[in-house]
């Protein structure tokens, strides 16, 4: 595609170039916030358990995704993302009055559950502001500006943690998701097609997932991506043990490899608008991005030093990012219209559910044994799932986008 190509896509498609602003504004915002609040939590409580419950409470809803993306299917998108925006900025100015530590909670959950309704909506939106063979290159845009959460978020949060106070920072965060709102604002109506009967959301939910489950291409991402983050997913848990303790390296050493990854993300998506990545079909590009993902693990369970671990980070990084964008073009490619946010929504909530279960048994394999093996048994997973899965995925034919409100019988 290349950059000028990148440039060119978002000049030509003048509502796509409202969308990647808005995604930009209040990733941005999103990630300032979340910096921001843990910052405060960390001052105010003082205790490893409250940052947790935030953090929690942060993600969890993120497993509601099966019925967000049945919601979804059923009204209008613009609506709906003008409607979370909106939603979020008034739940985000009551949190930055800084309540008790109990609302606070409920209200940054309340967010979370916005969020993960905005997410399948606005994968699923996509297709009608590109061409089909231009998705691949603009759901790489949009993941430039959503990974702008881990690349410049956190430090525009700590900044304004700084200099202005948690409260004021919060209400820029307010004000980002506004932003957004007027944004999406300039998108096009686009109403379900006709044809979807709506359906209750625990049926839709139970849709999605039989749709997936008759497309072979479709069973093999979600499958594997589940198991892939269940597996590599440790790092989130082991890392901060492997450089402080096994490494021995400082907590601004730390710092500086979680940074890495974020650069790496940066670069993967770059990395397709500029190179061949984009070219390639979705199903080659996502075995080769979870073989990427894999390394990080891999650079944990051998890496000597810090200066060694941190090049492995960055391809995780990479690998992550191309993932994603992998991802969501496969499920664009190979869903009708009127079904992607169901499908995308259990594609994705069946990925934070293997999150939880590689925080949670994560913790409890570096306490049992050491973060080199925690590492170890990480790859070894990962690599068997990328095994397992590339067959299926370099074996699958070209796609074609499925027509929008083609209708599906799952019964």
């Amino acid at each position: 595609m290349g950059l000028s190509g990148a440039l060119a896509l978002l000049r030509r498609h003048r509502r796509f170039r409202a969308l990647w602003g808005a995604v930009a504004l209040s990733y941005i915002g999103s990630g300032a916030a979340n910096t921001a609040l843990t910052l405060y939590v960390q001052q105010t409580r003082g205790t490893g358990v409250a940052v947790a419950v935030f953090l929690l409470a942060s993600n969890l809803p993120r497993l509601l995704g099966s019925l967000a993306g049945g919601l979804v299917d059923r009204i209008d998108l613009r609506a709906l993302m003008v409607g979370c925006d909106v939603g979020q900025a008034v739940l985000y100015a009551l949190v930055a009055t800084l309540p008790s530590f109990g609302i606070l909670i409920a209200l940054t959950a309340l967010a979370t559950v916005l969020q993960t309704l905005y997410n399948p909506a606005r994968t699923a939106i996509v297709p009608d502001l590109v061409e089909p063979e231009e998705l691949i290159g603009a759901n790489a845009l949009l993941g430039a500006a959503t990974n702008l959460y881990v690349a410049v978020g956190p430090a525009i949060g700590a900044l304004l943690f700084a200099m202005i106070g948690p409260g004021a920072a919060l209400l820029v965060n307010a004000a980002t998701f506004l932003g957004s709102a007027a944004l999406t604002r300039l998108l096009p109506l686009t109403p379900p097609p006709e044809g979807n009967e709506p359906e209750a959301l625990l049926a839709a939910a139970a849709t999605g997932a039989r749709f997936v489950w008759r497309d072979a291409v479709l069973r093999a991402l979600t499958a594997s991506i589940f198991l892939l983050v269940a597996f590599i997913a440790v790092d989130n848990v082991a890392l901060v043990f492997l450089v402080r303790e096994t490494l021995g390296g400082s907590a601004f050493a730390y710092g500086v490899v979680e940074a890495v990854f974020g650069i790496g993300m940066l670069v993967g998506t770059f990395w397709i608008i500029r190179g061949r990545g984009g070219r390639w079909p979705a199903t080659r590009l996502y075995v080769f991005a979870c073989a990427l993902s894999v390394s990080g693990s891999v650079g944990g369970a051998i890496a000597p030093s810090v200066a060694v671990l941190a090049p492995f980070e960055a391809l995780a990084g990479a690998g992550n990012s191309i993932e994603v964008v992998a991802m969501e073009t496969i499920v664009q490619q190979r869903t009708p219209r009127g079904m992607i946010g169901r499908v995308y929504g259990f594609v994705s909530s069946l990925t934070w559910f293997g999150l939880g279960i590689s925080t949670g048994l994560g913790g409890l394999l570096v306490d049992a044994t050491s973060p080199r093996l925690a590492f170890a048994v990480a790859s070894v997973g990962g690599l068997l799932t990328v095994l397992a899965v590339a067959p299926t995925m370099l074996r699958a034919p070209s796609p074609t986008t499925a027509a929008a409100g083609t209708a599906v019988d799952l019964r």
